[in-house]
């Protein structure tokens, strides 16, 4: 990818669009939602898995503590209906190449939150809690680790995408959909009692402010979850009316109707530069 342009010029949304939430322009509907400090969780306590989450990144987001000790834990969340168990997942790579999946990754969940001048690495109670629910199961799907999940896969080079050329490198606010896709035939089942589905398809909605002209860029990216890597993510880039035919969510419902329908129809792939 050579560079980004905006979605055709359709309007221009004022700076107060950039809300300190973890939402850009609306929230779709949910029946389990959860608030996290650093992300809004929507749970499926039949799957077992999230159905979808929402999070903001911005550059001091990825001051986040190296992965070890208190942080490399992974916890039962509390506040959700028939929790997933980190023993849940236990074998589950060895067996069947499953790893344990953040849908809102961990390398993002840093910066001083609370703006109180400190960090979980000086021991912040309140930005140590951050760390702490990006490990909460409630946030984790099986994912393939060695050919989704894992150093080239679609889903490790989707968040290297926005982690490092769009926040990074450019220094961009980025507000993310995360979320997985069931169909109508039978899931596969893991875990010890096999009751965790393992969803066939994970989607990503990225939207940012393209500084210089001051509009929306949408991306929306349909992932198979492979065995097998092949593609690159640009080759899954679809419309958000395809994401929402398939999850039966609304997405930015706060944009007035007929800009919501221009922007959700329209090819993401047309935003992205060859």
């Amino acid at each position: 990818m050579k560079s980004i342009i905006p979605v055709a010029c359709l309007f221009l949304l004022p700076v107060a669009a950039q809300s300190q939430t973890h939402f850009f322009e609306g929230q779709p509907a949910c029946d389990d939602l959860h608030e996290r400090i650093a992300y809004t969780l929507c749970y499926d306590a039949t799957r077992r898995v999230p159905d979808w989450v929402a999070y903001r990144v911005e550059p001091d987001f990825r001051n986040t503590p190296k992965r070890e000790g208190k942080y490399k834990s992974f916890r039962t969340d509390p506040d959700v209906s028939n929790p997933v168990k980190d023993s849940n997942y236990d074998g589950l790579f060895t067996a069947r190449g499953y790893a344990r999946g953040h849908l809102a990754p961990y390398a993002v969940m840093g910066g001083d939150r609370d703006e109180d001048g400190l960090t979980a690495e000086d021991g912040d109670p309140e930005d140590n809690l951050t760390i702490f629910q990006a490990n909460f199961m409630s946030n984790i799907a099986p994912q393939h680790h060695r050919e989704f999940n894992g150093s080239g896969g679609l889903w490790f080079k989707l968040e290297r995408f926005i982690q490092d050329d769009l926040v990074d490198e450019q220094e961009l606010t980025v507000w993310i959909y995360a979320g997985t896709i069931f169909g109508a035939g039978a899931p596969e089942m893991v875990g010890p009692d096999s009751d965790i589905q393992v969803p066939p398809m994970f989607y990503k909605i990225v939207t940012w402010i393209d500084p210089d002209v001051d509009e929306p860029v949408f991306l929306a990216f349909l992932f198979p979850h492979q065995r097998s890597s092949h593609g690159e993510i640009d080759d899954f880039l679809v419309s958000i009316d395809v994401i929402e035919a398939l999850t039966g969510h609304d997405f930015f419902t706060d944009l007035a109707d007929d800009v919501e329908r221009a922007v959700e129809d329209v090819d993401t792939f047309d935003a992205w530069a060859e």
